[in-house]
């Protein structure tokens, strides 16, 4: 995974390619199939650039969808488990999905970004303490 820095360089060079400032004196411009050494630097710039960027996306992608070496295991409520259950079936019969799992189901479900906003963490509060609550009863 990328560092801090890293990605901030990224976004420093995103930023100097959708806004270059180029200066050209008119009395000085040279021929269209000449190029200056300012323009070669800057495409060469722009190839790293790309090619890094498109390094970082491919391992931001990776890291993304790597897993963790080993199984993390929890505890979930009955009613969960057969919802996962039938979840997984509904995948394989209605969608033809043979290789869908549980795993799958909640990586798939869990793993989206509006699920880890302030708000909608906030809104699982109450729900929070009521299974807490139905723990700490039994």
């Amino acid at each position: 995974m990328a560092d801090y820095s890293q990605l901030m360089n990224l976004e420093k060079q995103k930023q100097e390619q959708a806004s270059p400032v180029q200066t050209q004196d008119p009395v000085s411009s040279q021929s269209s199939n000449q190029q200056t050494p300012q323009s070669t630097t800057q495409s060469a710039r722009q190839s790293v650039s790309q090619s890094t960027d498109q390094q970082a996306s491919r391992s931001a992608f990776l890291s993304d969808t790597k897993t963790v070496d080993r199984p993390k295991s929890f505890y979930i409520t009955l009613r969960l488990d057969r919802r996962l259950d039938e979840a997984v079936r509904y995948f394989q019969e209605a969608h033809g999905i043979k290789k869908v799992d549980r795993s799958i189901l909640v990586n798939a479900m869990l793993d989206n970004d509006g699920n880890w906003t302030g708000e909608a963490l906030d809104f699982l509060v109450e729900r929070i303490l009521q299974l807490l609550t139905n723990k700490l009863i039994r």
